[in-house]
């Protein structure tokens, strides 16, 4: 079989065709061999014999298969003959050309005799190296070393084939066969990756010559199918980045944090930078409704517009050296996402799928009553005479209800207990209802290839998501090219555009499918016999009219008549041009653009009970026009729909001259100077509107006027009723520019090969700091240093076995601009006043000129080991101090409570450390084992200066710092000491005063005395951190042939979270219509159960249960249980996050299905965690939410 281009053909016809050709061409054409020149690195011989017939008008054939086993190539000639190139391709090889007129056939030589070629294989250090693979080049055959390093291979006998050596983390080594039947090869370290380029801070710079602390990561071992977005994919991977997950809803981003808090009032997000064009924040949405409160979490991130599958590397800079060049807000710390770029090949095209499937919850894994426990609780409470939150409703769906129906003679004693009956058996299955078995699927195709000139990678992706809970789903669509022009060996351009689309869909006011599951009652129906929902009695006020009480409700039907959605469409576009002026001096030319248009929307319609309680007072359609009810109602028709379009247009361009020359072994210098201009534009425009009626084609309905208003009850206080609305802030236009202009430079030079210092300075200007000219410039540097120690010649010769030995130091200062503070004087424009006959304006913040940039200092240690080639560790200790801004009471006579200043001190220290093991690595086994952790300390050295509540001790806060000494994240709790034997209220220590015997000191009125406290926190106990300071990851991969096994794990330690309250309505039964934990079941009934429990017993007095504590205000026992010691737990967690089991066809069953590669997996995502029992089934990350098991297929098929 003779093969041709990319298609095989016989020998024949690539004769006819050459005769055919050359039939057409000039005859001269054949008088002069064609030449050409050719630069190609890593390439095969069948992309050389392509590149050749491109660009000229030669036929290359081949008869023998073993062209395709040819590879690593490289060729860098000039005005080269086509003979002269071919020639360098086959040198070693057992193969030949014969050359006739413009064709040239590649055939293999003729068999000779064999002979046997054994020898010994070892690294620098002298020991021997098992399993390295020993290839005849251009062949098949091969041959791997055993365990003593030996090797035997039978090769032709035949003087100058060559022989290619290669093992995981050496240098590939190529020898010549002489005749000499025994060759001992040693293999060199790959220069244990620091000769690898990085790309960080605006330029690409050796590994080696880097002083600061980063980790870099390649997206294929870490890609996770079932998530659309690549950062959902980082948790446990970097040391000293922490990702929590905030919702289990697809469209939501995590939450990631680098080397703990560094701001309270600004953004703690990292910087993102794709291709060194910085990512602007995304779009927020300023409004104060709860119509917004899901579609702001379904809105996403910085990088949402991304395909995963277009990333190549993300880079993770975590220090002041690493981040200093990047100014304002890099004190995050920055994350680098370098994308995928085309290479020098024939036409390569990749198409991948994966299909997943989400698991719903279920009852059985979590701790709520089913029916008949909550019957029986109800009963119980009823039968000890307790008080309840509101009068029970008659309604026939709840034992209170159908209690005082009975009570009340509206049922008899038979009908009662027929009916109790049936509900002690309803358990309806809301996680049924509501959530789903979900199914997602994506796709990607790439096209990749291109000539030693021109470049070119183009992708196109669609993925859909469905989320566990319905009506949450997820759909986009991207697109992108990318395309690299090299001229000249001096000039080089690269250009890109991508574009995405998509809509996210979530759920409306007040509507939580997952949160409704698991605390709805389960004796409600959601259905009656005949398949008709349910609408219960929910206690619902309406402020025209004191009459109602409550109105119908039914889940599904709020679920189905309300909803939000999240449409965004993102442009973003490149240039990056780079001009070698000398061998050691390039200017670049860096320049980005991109424009997101969002459209977001949240609407309820007249079917809901939102809309009846909060507009009408009666249920959809269940009055007459003429009644007193209708006529009462504000809103008689339609509903509310909250709308909000936004655009924002960002740029950046940047002009950068880069110095990069070698002195010999004298020394290396890398050096940047640059100017850098970043805009970015927002334009808002929120909106709402009432009488929303989206089935009758979109249309809105007027309300009721004012002059029809007939309230039944109160008055109408409102000019305008329900449009006054309208005109207190739900109409919000928002126009905000952002300009940067930056001045940087870096500087590092390396002297021999060991010794390197750094220095890294820039100037960032900011309108965000306008009134005083010399805070409006921020400038950021840093100094640091390494020793290359291994490279001494008294660790060479006395540990060879320590590859590598180095030690780096650095110090930097970084800044920080809060976008959403101005040192200017703000006005709230309001209307116009009335009497007056003017407009008006309320001071939303005065003016301090003073406001500067938040600032971070910091330091940074680091140590990079290297043993025997397979062992690599990594350790990190760093500190950073930060001057944040805070807000600070002030005198009330300047119109405001408190005035932003610079003050606050935040200082986080900690130790990182990763471990890379390589155990095996032979030709078919090899087993990686990679460990990340990392411990920080966050402590305030500073206390806030504004008014702190007894509630933010009890919440926490997290614009606040609540105690100097403690960390950002703090919270204290009551502390918990018994439960009172006599009627099984809780009781609390170190409210009152007591006497030397323990026991309360009462006043003359027999009243307990309460205890004299400097602050809030002498009468709390402290109760821990809600944000976690380790954090650890752990990967493995093992490999045996083409099948691949992977798992990864992630640790986190050290937060604390507090439990839901058993008792959500201050020790008294609860509302009817919500569920109840089992722990109650656990609960104080008799005197004595104090002694095995912890957990009060209901609540029997008619008086609420209240105590006077030393803020003047009364807090009910039951409330503060909820908030005492006894429910706060560790919210420690370790979680499996991924199994995966892959498998790659080996190039041989490829070949002959058509195929240039094949790929299949199988993966399994949230595999288990282990975390507290507490928390009965709910996800430890989330605290009141359950995170599913995912289970998905994938194909990646290469033509």
């Amino acid at each position: 079989m003779m093969k041709t281009g990319i298609r095989p053909t016989s020998l024949h016809i690539g004769y006819l065709v050459a005769l055919f050709l050359l039939l057409l061409a000039p005859l001269q054409v054949s008088a002069q061999e064609a030449r050409l020149s050719i630069d190609v690195k890593d390439a095969t011989l069948d992309a050389v014999a392509w590149y050749i017939q491109q660009k000229t008008d030669c036929i290359i054939s081949y008869e023998s298969d073993e062209i395709g086993e040819i590879r690593h190539l490289n060729i860098s000639v000039k005005n080269k003959s086509v003979s002269e190139i071919l020639n360098l391709c086959l040198d070693g090889t057992d193969l030949y050309y014969e050359k006739e007129g413009n064709t040239y056939l590649i055939k293999k030589k003729a068999a000779a005799r064999k002979v046997y070629i054994t020898g010994i294989i070892k690294d620098e250090t002298g020991e021997v190296l098992p399993g390295t693979t020993v290839q005849l080049k251009g062949t098949k055959t091969g041959a791997v070393s055993g365990m003593d390093g030996r090797y035997s291979i039978l090769i032709p006998d035949q003087k100058g084939v060559k022989l290619l050596y290669s093992f995981i983390g050496m240098e590939a080594q190529e020898k010549t066969y002489t005749g000499n039947t025994r060759i001992d090869v040693t293999l060199a370290a790959t220069t244990n990756s620091m000769e690898e380029v990085v790309v960080t801070g605006y330029q690409n710079i050796k590994r080696k010559d880097l002083v600061g602390s980063y980790t870099t990561l390649k997206v294929d071992d870490i890609l996770m199918p079932a998530y659309t977005s690549i950062d959902q994919m980082l948790q446990g991977r970097v040391a000293g980045m922490v990702v929590t997950n905030t919702s289990t809803r697809v469209g939501t981003s995590p939450q990631i944090q680098i080397r703990g808090t560094s701001t309270l009032m600004g953004n703690q997000d990292p910087l993102w930078v794709v291709d060194g064009i910085i990512q602007e924040d995304p779009l927020e949405l300023e409004s104060a409704s709860l119509m917004t409160d899901d579609l702001k979490n379904i809105i996403g991130n910085q990088i949402s517009w991304l395909n995963p599958q277009d990333i190549e590397t993300i880079t993770v800079l975590k220090d002041a050296s690493a981040t200093a060049i990047y100014g304002s807000k890099a004190s995050n710390g920055v994350i680098e996402i370098t994308t995928k770029k085309g290479k020098m090949d024939r036409l390569t095209i990749n198409y991948s799928a994966n299909f997943s499937i989400t698991n719903r919850p279920h009852y059985d894994d979590l701790n709520y009553m089913n029916s008949q426990e909550r019957i029986q609780f109800s009963e119980e409470a009823f039968n000890w005479g307790t008080s309840y939150a509101s009068v029970p409703i008659k309604q026939p769906y709840t034992y209170e209800g159908l209690m005082r129906m009975y009570l009340e003679n509206d049922i008899s004693q038979e009908e009662f207990l027929r009916q109790r009956a049936v509900l002690e058996t309803q358990n309806t299955d809301w996680f049924d209802l509501l959530t789903r078995n979900a199914f997602s699927h994506n796709h990607n195709l790439s096209v990749r290839g291109g000539t030693n000139k021109i470049f070119y990678n183009t992708s196109v992706s669609y993925s859909k998501s469905s989320g566990q809970e319905i009506g949450n789903d997820s759909e986009r669509m991207t697109g992108r090219i990318n395309i690299d022009f090299t001229p000249n060996d001096k000039l080089s351009i690269n250009a890109s555009i991508s574009g995405s689309v998509s809509e996210t869909t979530g759920f409306g006011q007040n509507v939580n499918p997952l949160q409704y599951a698991t605390t709805a009652n389960r004796t409600i129906p959601a259905y009656d016999e005949a398949g008709n929902p349910v609408f219960y009695q929910k206690r619902a006020t309406y402020s025209l009219n004191n009459t109602v009480t409550s109105l119908g409700y039914n889940f599904m039907n709020e679920r189905d008549n309300s909803g939000s959605s999240s449409k965004s469409a993102d442009l973003s576009a490149s240039l990056d041009l780079k001009w070698r002026i000398l061998d050691w001096l390039t200017y670049q030319f860096t320049g980005g653009y991109s424009n997101t248009n969002s459209d977001n929307q949240s609407y309820r319609t007249e079917r809901t009970f939102g809309i009846a309680e909060d507009f009408r007072g009666y249920d959809f359609n269940s009055v007459l026009p003429s009644s007193p009810e209708f006529k009462a109602a504000m809103l008689p028709f339609g509903g509310e729909l909250f709308t909000n379009n936004a655009n924002q247009a960002s740029y950046n361009i940047q002009n950068k001259l880069q110095i990069s020359k070698s002195f010999g072994r004298a020394g290396r210098l890398n050096a940047l100077i640059g100017v850098e201009v970043r805009s970015a534009t927002n334009n808002a425009i929120s909106n709402t509107v009432y009488g929303y009626v989206p089935d009758r084609g979109e249309k809105l309905v007027q309300p009721t006027p004012l002059s029809d208003l007939v309230p039944i009850s109160g008055g109408v206080d409102k000019a305008w009723g329900i449009l006054q609305r309208i005109y207190e802030g739900q109409w919000r236009k928002t126009n905000q520019t952002n300009n940067f202009f930056s001045v940087f430079a870096t500087f590092a030079y390396s002297f021999l090969d060991r010794y390197v210092i750094n220095a890294n300075i820039r100037n960032d200007a900011s309108n965000r700091f306008g009134q005083d000219a010399n805070r409006r410039i921020d400038p950021t540097y840093s100094f640091g240093f390494s020793w290359r120690a291994s490279e001494e010649f008294f660790i060479k010769d006395y540990l060879p076995w320590l590859t590598v030995l180095n030690f780096r130091g650095t110090y930097g200062i970084q800044g920080n601009a809060v976008n959403s503070i101005s040192p200017e004087l703000i006005l709230s424009m309001g209307t116009t006043k009335l009497y007056y006959g003017d407009y008006m304006s309320t001071i939303f913040r005065i003016p301090n000129p003073h406001l500067s940039w938040e600032r971070t200092k910091i330091w940074n240690f680091g140590l990079d080991v290297q043993f025997i080639q397979w062992i690599t560790m990594n350790l990190e200790y760093y500190t950073r101090t930060s001057n944040n801004i805070v807000n600070q009471r002030i005198a009330l006579e300047y119109g405001r409570e408190g005035t932003e200043v610079n003050g606050g001190r935040i200082v986080n220290s900690g130790v990182e450390y990763t471990l890379n093991i390589t155990p095996i690595r032979t030709k078919n086994w090899a087993w990686t084992i990679g460990l990340n952790s990392s411990k920080n300390w966050n402590k305030a050295k500073t206390q806030s200066i504004s008014e702190i509540t007894l509630r933010d001790y009890l919440s926490g806060s997290s614009d606040k710092v609540l105690k100097e000494g403690y960390a950002v994240s703090s919270f204290w709790s009551y502390n918990f000491k018994g439960i009172n034997p006599n009627d099984g209220s809780p009781e609390y220590n170190l409210l009152f005063e007591q006497d030397e015997q323990g026991d309360y000191v009462r006043n003359e009125d027999n009243n307990l005395v309460l205890r004299e406290i400097s602050d809030y926190t002498d009468l709390l106990v402290y109760s821990g951190k809600t944000e976690p300071d380790f954090t650890g990851g752990l990967t493995t991969r093992l490999r045996w042939k083409g099948l691949t096994f992977g798992a990864n794990f992630s640790l986190l330690l050290g937060a604390k979270k507090r439990l839901p309250n058993p008792y959500p309505a201050s020790g008294n039964i609860p509302l009817s219509n919500v569920n109840l934990s089992k722990d109650l079941k656990k609960r104080w009934k008799v005197p004595g159960d104090e002694k095995n429990t912890n957990i009060p017993g209901v609540y029997a007095g008619r008086i609420p249960n209240m105590i006077n504590l030393q803020d003047g205000k009364s807090y009910n026992v039951y409330d503060m249980w909820g908030q005492s010691d006894v429910m706060v737990v560790n919210a420690d967690f370790l979680r499996c996050q991924q199994m995966s089991l892959t498998w790659n066809m080996n190039e041989e069953w490829c070949a002959k299905i058509g195929v240039k590669s094949l790929s299949l997996n199988a993966i399994m995502n949230n595999v288990f965690v282990i975390a507290d029992k507490k928390f009965h089934g709910f996800d430890p990350e989330l605290g009141d939410s359950v995170q599913p098991k995912t289970y998905s297929f994938g194909v990646t098929v290469g033509f």
